[in-house]
């Protein structure tokens, strides 16, 4: 059964507003709501490619619009910058452990 225009439209925007979504929540994320945040843009990510795959699965193929083709490359571009940022504070939390090591040595040293 071929879908109409005005479903395969809606079903666009429906997976335009979870990208929305998704490039919010990515952009939101802070170390207190981190788990909540990411859980909720991995789910909707999951969501958006249901929609797509039921829409491709029957006559009527999906064809992106052009804003899901820009949403997708933001919010690629930014799960890119979330992981570096995320890795960078990881890897200036493993110095501060370093050092506190080296002044407990030192001060053991010291005695």
């Amino acid at each position: 059964m071929m879908q109409t225009n005005q479903q395969i439209s809606s079903k666009a925007v429906k997976i335009e507003n979870l990208l929305d979504e998704v490039y919010r929540d990515l952009a939101e994320l802070t170390e207190e709501n981190f788990n909540q945040k990411f859980i909720s843009a991995k789910l909707k990510m999951q969501k958006a490619m249901e929609i797509k795959s039921q829409n491709s699965s029957k006559l009527g193929f999906f064809t992106p619009s052009k804003k899901i083709v820009q949403m997708a490359k933001l919010i690629s571009e930014k799960y890119d910058n979330v992981t570096k940022d995320w890795a960078n504070k990881l890897k200036l939390v493993q110095k501060e452990i370093e050092l506190s090591q080296n002044q407990k040595k030192m001060t053991i040293y010291n005695r």
